[in-house]
């Protein structure tokens, strides 16, 4: 008897553990096995031990085997005491992810898979909901999936509360046809108490992550938890236009939108991608203002559709330029270095001219040529002396590498290039180290007696 007290102390302990632990975390595993226990009732308490009984009596060594094999597959997943509490809460509301069967609780990140089998298990009545019909070969569906996936995920401390759910109404195409799909995607919100086609409301709002947080929210009262994400876009409004946009030291290029745009949103998250590749340069910006609320500014700079864009150049004429090239990333990049004298790629890095000087790499060049130490120190001198006319730190590069190569011989070109790539590569160094690494980089590779210089075009 001793032994199975220390065992049930232990499992109380355990318990009072991880429900501690998920108080202070937040959760509320405690208040959903309350809530469970409010709603039992004599009938219910009954049910539940007949089945106990039943399950007891067809125990078998082989099933404890298979529950044991099935605990330690569980174990495996999990590598932190809040995976354990993340699975806990899961099993008090009912749902388990990756379950295979047509009738078990299906998940994928935050949001539920319903089928014919589990629909009814989920939508229950219990919790209101949100539920998209897609396709899987859908391309509309396919350009929401991302969004839908933050939506579960911005809901995912509150699925005992609000149900973000998806079901394939091309696989399951009774539950398309009982609750009137005819296209796809189709979203619809199932309120609290709601399971049949009676009482569902079609969902006509915007397809963008913000839209769709305010609806359930203002359906559910249910707040979200929405990551935030850094922007590199430089927001305008009518206090701060003039001071950004005609400062005669800055090349702008602004977005002129409206939030309820289509173009507008999908444009979006290159434009993104687009600032965060400029995120360095500080002599060119990528901003954006809404022409909708800013009307005065719009008609101004004689915005007619969105989404209109404008470069405004540097200087003190600041007449700006229609943007008409691709609205791609690698179109607006294109676009930006011919006007900001800049040199960015897809992904943001910069390009192999990068850095680079034409009448310097010319000398780095003869440098690589000559084994001459005297004919080197000439060269080194004339490098230093137009190092120092044009006074940048890029310029000073070049004699100091031929200062090392001096010193340490010519394996310094390879050495240096190799731990120069390397940091490079490590990931561990901020944007701004990884353009100067990569400047360095550039010069390096014009120590090289087959080397070609930059030319002025380049530049």
């Amino acid at each position: 008897m001793a032994f199975f007290r220390t065992v049930f102390l232990l499992l109380v302990l355990a318990n009072a553990a991880f429900l501690g632990y998920d108080h202070y975390k937040g959760g509320d595993i405690a208040v959903s096995l309350v809530d469970q226990a409010k709603h039992l009732n004599v009938p219910t308490v009954q049910l539940h031990l007949q089945n106990a009984w039943t399950e007891i009596k067809s125990t078998t060594p082989e099933k404890i085997a298979g529950h044991v094999n099935s605990a330690f597959d569980q174990l495996k997943d999990f590598n932190s005491p809040t995976d354990v509490v993340d699975y806990l809460r899961a099993k008090a509301s009912g749902v388990v992810s990756g379950g295979s069967s047509q009738g078990a609780i299906q998940m994928e990140g935050n949001v539920f898979v319903l089928t014919t089998g589990n629909f009814n298990k989920v939508i229950d009545g219990q919790r209101p909901a949100l539920i998209e019909f897609y396709a899987p070969w859908c391309g509309h569906c396919k350009k929401l999936a991302p969004i839908y996936e933050e939506l579960g995920d911005a809901f995912a401390s509150a699925q005992d509360q609000v149900v973000i759910a998806k079901v394939d109404a091309d696989e399951h195409r009774d539950l398309g046809g009982k609750f009137g799909v005819q296209g796809f995607p189709t979203l619809k919100w199932f309120p609290k108490g709601v399971t049949t086609s009676e009482g569902v409301e079609d969902y006509r709002g915007g397809r963008d992550l913000d839209s769709l947080t305010k609806f359930v929210q203002e359906k559910s009262g249910v707040r979200p938890r929405i990551k935030s994400t850094k922007s590199d876009v430089v927001v305008l409004d009518t206090k701060n236009f003039d001071t950004i946009v005609k400062d005669p030291k800055q090349n702008v290029l602004v977005e002129f939108y409206a939030p309820w745009c289509g173009h507008c949103k999908n444009l979006a998250p290159i434009y993104e991608k687009v600032a965060n590749a400029f995120a360095n340069e500080p002599n060119c910006k990528v901003a954006k203002i809404d022409a909708d609320s800013e009307r005065e500014i719009g008609t101004q700079y004689d915005v007619s559709g969105f989404p209109t864009i404008k470069f405004f150049p540097a200087g003190d004429d600041k007449e700006p330029v229609l943007y008409e090239s691709a609205r791609s990333e690698a179109g607006f990049i294109e676009f930006l270095n011919k006007k900001c004298g800049t040199h960015r790629v897809v992904g943001g890095g910069l390009d192999a001219t990068a850095g680079r000087v034409s009448d310097l790499d010319k000398l780095a060049i003869k440098f690589a040529s000559t084994s001459d130490k005297g004919e080197r120190e000439k060269v080194k001198a004339e490098a230093e002396s137009i190092a120092k006319e044009l006074g940048t730190r890029n310029a000073k590069f070049y004699h100091v590498f031929m200062k090392k190569i001096l010193e340490s011989g010519d394996s310094f070109v390879k050495t240096e290039s190799a731990r120069v790539d390397r940091i490079i590569k490590s990931n561990t160094v901020a944007m701004n180290k990884v353009d100067d690494f990569t400047i360095r980089r550039n010069i390096l590779a014009a120590f090289d007696k087959k080397a070609k210089p930059v030319t002025k075009d380049e530049l």
